[in-house]
Parts: structure tokens; sequence; C-alpha cells
């Protein structure tokens, strides 16, 4: 039977690092928590960790992070230094920095929100404001307009959807793509695609 765990790292100063119960001050919602309700435990320098048979699936850091226990939810949000969210797959690893992550402790899924610029291994990069990462199928989307930069290309459309490379990329609408003046070769894996009727 496989197990899952998830690894709590934090860094704490001196002041006290969880606080439970009414919390005073909330952040903006995320991950469906209503108006008014309030985080159980809140962390300052916030590193968590999912691991599986010893590999790591995904490492999320945040200047301060907040956990919902009757939702499963935690919240990681920017103050001085982007949220970064670390994606591992067969595919490689992706980078990802924007303004605030939500972690579903249930699903492991991950939501991003806020200047959101994502870099793969290969150099891949795409630029959103809104970017979710599925645990079930390993992959990346967005359902709002989105930039990918793969060597000289630079592709942009509204929705997309994409492997942890950023090699195989299905964009949903209004596809554009333009080529940067001198770039000598693209290279591009023949299984990229544009979905819906777009151009590329």
């Amino acid at each position: 039977m496989r197990r899952i765990r998830c690894i709590w790292i934090v860094a704490v100063s001196a002041a006290a690092a969880f606080t439970f119960g009414p919390a005073g001050d909330t952040s903006p919602v995320f991950g469906g928590e209503k108006p008014g309700s309030t985080a159980d435990v809140k962390i300052t320098r916030f590193h968590l960790v999912e691991t599986k048979d010893g590999k790591r699936l995904w490492e999320v850091w945040g200047d301060r992070g907040e956990v919902f226990e009757k939702t499963n939810m935690a919240k990681v949000v920017k103050i001085s230094n982007p949220v970064t969210v670390v994606l591992y797959s067969e595919q490689g690893k992706l980078t990802a920095r924007s303004d605030s992550a939500t972690v579903n402790m249930r699903t492991k899924d991950i939501h991003m929100e806020g200047h959101i610029t994502a870099t793969s291994e290969q150099g891949n990069r795409l630029e959103t404001e809104s970017l979710d990462w599925s645990a079930k199928n390993r992959r990346v989307s967005t359902r709002l307009p989105v930039t990918l930069v793969k060597g000289g290309l630079t592709s942009s459309g509204v929705g997309m959807e994409a492997e942890t490379d950023l090699e195989r990329v299905g964009f949903l609408s209004r596809v554009r793509s333009h080529v940067a003046p001198g770039s000598v070769e693209l290279k591009t894996k023949a299984g990229s695609r544009v979905q819906h009727g777009g151009t590329q």
C-alpha cells in the first residue's frame, strides 16, 4: 500500500510560531474559506513538502502560512518574498513564483494566484495570473490569459494545460505566436498542440 506524507518544515523566530484558535487578522479568502473564518494555525517562514516513497512530489515556500483544519486547506502568502512552488514529475521540475498559493491537504492539489512566473528545467517559461497543479494527472493549467516562451517562440492565449516541462502545451483559445527576430532554430516536440481551433 502506497503512503504519501506531508512534512511541515518551519523556521521560526523568537516570536510564537503557532497561534491556535481565533487569530485576529486574516488574509483574503482562498480555497473556499468563508469571510470571517480564521486560521487554526499560523506559521512564519512556511515550508511544506510532500513525499512519496522517499521522492519529493512538490514543495511550497512562503513568508507566512495559514492552516484551516476544518477544510483541510493551507494558504501561503507573500509578505516580502514571492511564494515559491516547486513541482516534480517524470517530465522534470517546474519552479513557479506567485503572490499566494493554496494547498488542498486532502487532494494535494495546489492553486497559485497573482503575478505568476513558472520556469521549467529546460528554460521554458510561462506567465499568468492564476495557475493550478493537479496532483492526480501531474499537470498545470489555467483558464486565464497566459504567455509561454520556448526558445525563440512566444505564444499567448486564453486557457492552457501543460506538462511540468512546458513542452507539451494545449492552449484553449485566442492563440497567437511569434518568433523572435534572429532566433536560429525552434525546437519543439511533435506533440505540441493547440486545442479548439486556435492558431499557432
